[in-house]
């Protein structure tokens, strides 16, 4: 007898998302696709072999819709992390803490390392502020260093460090924020990559896949590339590097010049452009750079958007043309103004994105909504994390905006594409600290439930790729991917949900994980045939 069923899963419940009390306590797998999925076990004759789940919960494979694929792999694998939130706290919450920490980094590394700092909070300490290079000088003994803000919007380089991209320290303060911070991320990333050896990038990818297994992600849109950069050696070898991952990447690279991008649009499932890079109609709340009509009230500086109305407009009109999907970074009003404003003049059935759109106006949630053809993606984790630990909402802006972040029960509840992501390495890849964001909301009656906080990370993204005939739900014919937890993730509460992870993640039924992050492991990987990114 044929035996229809390759692997069939048993012993687990089978949570479909296609509504929340659909249950299944059978799925059964063929050539990576879902064969069978039923309350009722298949003859023994009908699989060739079963595996028992033990009572676990299974639920469709997540997608992180918007994250940094180069940076996940090689900042974190060549830097560390300054600031951390523990005990209820940041810490460290001083200037002169923050020097301790990286004196004793520096300590263990050789005198002509680069030193890459992430993760510096500076609304969590007593001033405030970024260290001046003076400060840098003094902390890593002269060596080239970079110390990025938790938003990544901001930074501060060492003197030696200036000099490399071209800036005279004399005067500098050292401090990048705003267009002059984003418009030198190319050549930073050159600099940080050409110091990475082979070992570093198989550590991090390593490390990365082995994230997104413990997760439950297989799917990943990576917003790559940056304009200032010539060359921009290191996104094209990200491009080949991703083509052989054991995850699934889909590739937005991050140029206006639309001729920067068609190279990477031959290796492509779609044209897709945008993300942030040059697309970035504006920066963030953390540094100052985010643009909103009224001033910051720490400050009392404005914003401005980088991009006149009349630039996006251009660039927007000659991607569509291309056939482009079109991903743009807009997080204050402003800026959002001026990404949907752009996106409605066209006649086009392409549904493009705004990336993070964090505070719109009434009336931009409106447009966006009677518009129904653009998608946006959120980081409600952060938002979280920032009311309880970074307060730079509350002391950056007034009242009313901060009020005014993005309606998700309202945008839910219009059919919207609303799409979580973690926007790493800015935050961690973790979604459960996404999903807690989603399901315990800053913003009064625009929490949504357990199930519309899943949907947003596994059937919209979906959607936005133009995979929800064969992704997205655990459904006969679709691929399978999926992932199983311990936790019944549709009544878990706030501390379940945080603490969550994957015991077992799959990917066209396929386990995922278990990667060593050798240089021979790497090198395997990339002997592999490539796949479309």
């Amino acid at each position: 007898m044929s035996k229809s069923i390759d692997t069939l899963y048993s012993g687990a419940s089978f949570h479909t998302l296609r509504s929340e009390g659909e249950v299944f306590q059978y799925l059964g797998v063929t050539g990576g696709k879902i064969s069978y999925l039923s309350n009722t076990k298949p003859d023994s004759g009908d699989y060739k072999r079963e595996v028992r789940l033990d009572g676990l919960h299974v639920f469709p494979a997540f997608t992180d819709a918007h994250l940094h694929l180069l940076n996940s792999v090689i900042r974190a694998a060549s830097g560390f992390d300054i600031c951390e939130i523990r005990d209820g706290g940041v810490t460290p919450n001083t200037i002169e803490g923050v020097g301790e920490r990286l004196r004793a980094y520096c300590a263990e590394r050789g005198a002509d390392d680069l030193i890459v700092v992430n993760n510096y909070i500076a609304s969590a300490l007593d001033e405030k502020r970024l260290p001046s290079r003076l400060e840098l000088d003094e902390w890593a003994g002269g060596r080239k260093t970079i110390i990025y803000s938790i938003d990544s919007h901001s930074s501060s380089l060492s003197s030696s460090m200036l000099r490399i991209l071209g800036i005279d320290p004399e005067g500098h303060s050292g401090v990048l924020t705003g267009a002059d911070h984003e418009f030198q991320q190319g050549k930073v990333t050159e600099i940080v990559g050409g110091s990475t050896g082979v070992g570093v990038i198989a550590r991090g990818v390593a490390d990365f896949v082995n994230q997104c297994a413990r997760y439950g992600i297989t799917r990943v849109c990576a917003m790559d590339g940056n304009g200032d950069s010539p060359n921009d050696k290191m996104t094209r070898l990200l491009t080949s590097i991703a083509r052989r991952m054991d995850i699934d990447v889909y590739l937005y690279p991050q140029y206006m010049d639309l001729d920067r991008a068609r190279p990477f649009w031959k290796k492509s499932r779609m044209n897709r452009i945008g993300g942030c890079g040059d697309w970035e109609i504006d920066g963030a709340v953390g540094s100052h750079s985010a643009a909103f009509y009224s001033a910051y009230i720490d400050t009392g500086e404005t914003a401005e958007c980088y991009y006149s109305q009349v630039e996006i407009d251009e660039a927007v009109k000659k991607a569509d043309g291309e056939g482009c999907q079109i991903a743009i970074h807009a997080i204050g009003e402003a800026a959002i103004d001026r990404a949907v404003e752009a996106f409605e003049k066209l006649d086009s059935k392409t549904l493009h994105r705004i990336e993070h759109y964090e505070f719109p106006t009434d009336e931009a949630v409106d447009r966006l909504i009677e518009n129904g053809n653009i998608a946006i993606t959120v980081q409600p984790g952060f938002a979280w994390i920032d009311a309880r630990y970074l307060k730079s909402y509350e002391n950056y802006l007034p009242p009313e905006i901060a009020m005014r972040q993005v309606p998700l029960k309202r945008l839910y509840d219009a059919g919207a594409a609303l799409c979580a992501t973690s926007d790493s390495p800015i935050q961690t890849l973790d979604p459960f600290v996404q999903l807690v964001g989603m399901t315990d909301f800053s913003v009064p009656g625009q929490s949504l439930s357990n199930f519309e906080a899943l949907r947003c990370y596994t059937v919209n993204p979906a959607r936005v790729l133009g995979q929800d005939e064969c992704s997205g739900t655990l459904e006969a014919g679709k691929e399978a991917s999926f992932f199983t937890t311990e936790t019944n993730l549709l009544s878990a509460g706030i501390d379940a949900l945080s603490s969550a992870n994957a015991v077992h993640t799959y990917i066209r039924g396929k386990e995922l994980g278990g990667k060593k992050g050798t240089v021979s492991e790497f090198l395997r990987m990339m002997l592999r045939k490539p796949r479309k990114v």
